[in-house]
């Protein structure tokens, strides 16, 4: 008489916030930091509306998860925090605290209710171009205050600027690629490392040259672009990233109003200007670039 097979063993279930390195929704971090859910997820961290129960008040909290925790990794996240703290904006993302708990790395800041540009031309296409102008206007006097602080953005897309449900107010979010001009702290750049989204890119970036504010000019040209057509000035090619490197080195998009007809022409003129190969040929600043914005928007309200 054969014996009945024996039953197999269960696998243990395997927690998958543990197994991403992640703390649960529900937990709290450094007896303050109760964390509620996930609000978004990066290359960087993953992002948790949270509360802070010191201070009684919605917080946001960044992790960079265990499997990620490099130590230059772990410095670069720190480095966020730091010249992120620096800027004092309204439209720049505040930072409360940065710290280092039970094997992870967390960045605290405040919490914005909202949709990045990304997310709302997804929803609705392309913008009025006076909204798509006064949006830009607001990035570009928060990337001036940044620059007061030597410090680069150098990720200037439409995922990285929040569009609030209140009033519809702007914050620049994301310091994570950002470059130092002041030299706080060691560099965890190589001399010839390409750091940027590609379609959102200035050459010089994609060449691993110096960066400086014309290279977020440079960014918010292409944002700018984007909102007043509702495509991309370089689309990405995952597959072949250097196709869209090299359309950004040898090609110039056309004015957007050869894409929308109601685009006009002051806000063709902005673009193709901040969308110049040679940082010499661009917007020496942002200010200048919104001297150019706040101009188009005074001639839109009066037609």
């Amino acid at each position: 008489m054969t014996e009945p097979p024996k039953p197999k063993p269960k696998r243990p279930r395997i927690d998958p916030w543990e197994a991403a390195g992640l703390p649960k929704p529900g937990s709290t971090l450094l007896h303050r930091y109760a964390l509620e859910r996930v609000i978004a997820r990066g290359g960087m961290g993953v992002v948790y509306a949270a509360r802070d129960k010191e201070l009684k008040r919605p917080v946001a909290v960044k992790v960079l998860p265990r499997p990620n925790v490099t130590e230059r990794a772990r410095a670069r996240f720190l480095r966020e925090a730091r010249l992120a703290a620096l800027i004092s904006h309204p439209a720049v993302v505040r930072i409360f605290d940065a710290a280092f708990v039970d094997d992870l790395t967390i960045l605290v800041m405040e919490l914005l209710d909202g949709q990045t540009i990304y997310q709302e031309l997804k929803k609705r296409g392309a913008y009025a171009p006076r909204e798509a102008l006064r949006i830009t206007a607001a990035m570009l006097d928060a990337l001036a205050a940044a620059h007061a602080e030597g410090v680069i953005h150098r990720d200037v897309k439409p995922s990285n600027i929040l569009i609030m449900n209140e009033k519809r107010r702007v914050k620049l979010i994301d310091f994570g690629l950002s470059k130092d001009l002041k030299k706080r702290g060691p560099a965890l750049t190589g001399k010839k490392e390409a750091l940027g989204t590609p379609s959102y890119m200035s050459p010089e970036q994609v060449l691993a040259d110096e960066v400086d504010p014309r290279t977020d000019v440079y960014g918010m040209g292409s944002v700018l672009w984007e909102m007043l057509t509702g495509e991309r000035a370089f689309p990405s090619d995952r597959k072949n990233v250097r196709k869209t490197f090299t359309s950004i080195l040898k090609e110039l998009p056309p004015p957007p109003s050869e894409k929308r007809a109601t685009v006009p022409k002051s806000a063709d003129a902005i673009c193709m200007k901040a969308l110049q190969k040679k940082p010499i040929d661009r917007y020496q600043s942002p200010r200048e670039m919104r001297e150019d914005c706040m101009r188009a928007m005074i001639a839109l309200s009066r037609e």
